[in-house]
């Protein structure tokens, strides 16, 4: 008998043409961490007088999945598929396919996700789960990496399915800390024009996405998701010197900022380079005690996603890579 090592899990996702109707998962993201869990809700019952509860009944079922890894400009394209909204896809037409890749949720209307078919397995057993989308994305460039966190929804578990032969895997290109590069403008218009150059630690994230609504249906799987008021947090870690310091007076006064986190990778073709550029505008909402980082006097500051209604955005996500379609 052969038994199921967990070195031999891997994962696969495809991308559903309706929201939870199964398809094949022929991708494989390979630098994407998937912790999967089942989840339930059981409700028990203890009669008058037992010690012990004599019922147990399934009220809810479904499936949590922990994402982990570094960010790479090829696989982050599904991830932010789904948690921001469907991309504008533009075709750079050069040789290679690249393409360039456009994120911009609504900010008072719905968006259109889109959701994935995963399928996990290994050792002769697998599982799959449909109507999976991301709930939650956290993107961190720090001095010792550039990684993604996050978590997936999905429907309840499906056991004992053979997983879909001969999947695509993607080229790996990570982002990495030395391409990284912050500005911090008055507009929208100006984003990326002044550099802040002594960014010690940066992370966007945006949660609470989407949850479950449950129903009658006939089983214990939640009937469909609902967007929810989301989380859009971005935190700086700078040194405490005049540039730094700052931010007390944008703080005091309410301001509006408007932060690009960028990532300009190797070249593709031509002049194409890998690029992730991410926009977001910003107020200031809490401060941090300053601290030692490696001997640099730092102070964090955190912030929240705005709307500018001049450009009518909250935060817009641009990668350029390889990947043409989904």
């Amino acid at each position: 008998m052969t038994e199921r090592a967990s070195v031999f899990q891997t994962v696969q996702i495809g991308v559903e043409t309706e929201y939870g109707g199964e398809v094949d998962a022929d991708v494989k993201l390979p630098a994407v961490g998937f912790e999967v869990g089942a989840e339930t809700e059981i409700k028990t019952y203890r009669g008058a007088g037992y010690k012990h509860p004599s019922v147990a009944a399934l009220t809810k079922e479904w499936v949590s999945v922990a994402i982990s890894g570094p960010i790479t400009y090829n696989e982050i394209v599904y991830l932010l598929s789904s948690v921001l909204d469907a991309a504008g896809i533009v075709d750079n037409t050069g040789t290679t396919g690249e393409a360039t890749w456009t994120f911009a949720p609504d900010p008072d209307g719905a968006d259109a996700p889109e959701s994935f078919t995963i399928e996990q397995g290994g050792g002769g057993r697998a599982h799959l789960m449909t109507g999976a989308l991301v709930t939650g994305l956290t993107m961190s460039f720090n001095q010792d990496g550039v990684e993604l966190g996050g978590n997936v929804t999905a429907k309840a578990l499906e056991d004992g399915i053979t997983m879909t032969a001969t999947p695509t895997e993607l080229d790996l290109v990570p982002v990495t800390r030395p391409q990284i590069a912050v500005t911090l403008d008055d507009t929208w218009a100006t984003l990326g024009t002044t550099p802040l150059t002594r960014v010690l630690s940066a992370e966007w994230g945006i949660t609470d996405r989407y949850r479950p609504m449950w129903a009658f249906t006939g089983d214990a799987d939640f009937a469909a998701t609902v967007e929810t008021v989301p989380t859009l947090e971005v935190k700086l870690m700078v040194e405490a010197d005049a540039a730094g310091m700052a931010l007390l007076t944008t703080m005091r006064g309410n301001s509006t900022k408007f932060l690009r986190i960028e990532a300009t990778g190797p070249v593709i073709d031509g002049a194409i380079t890998y690029k992730l550029t991410i926009d977001t505008a910003v107020k200031v909402i809490d401060v941090e005690p300053f601290s030692d980082e490696d001997g640099v006097y730092a102070i964090e500051w955190t912030f929240q996603g705005f709307l500018d209604t001049t450009s009518g955005k909250v935060t817009e996500v641009v990668v350029v890579n390889e990947v043409g379609s989904l």
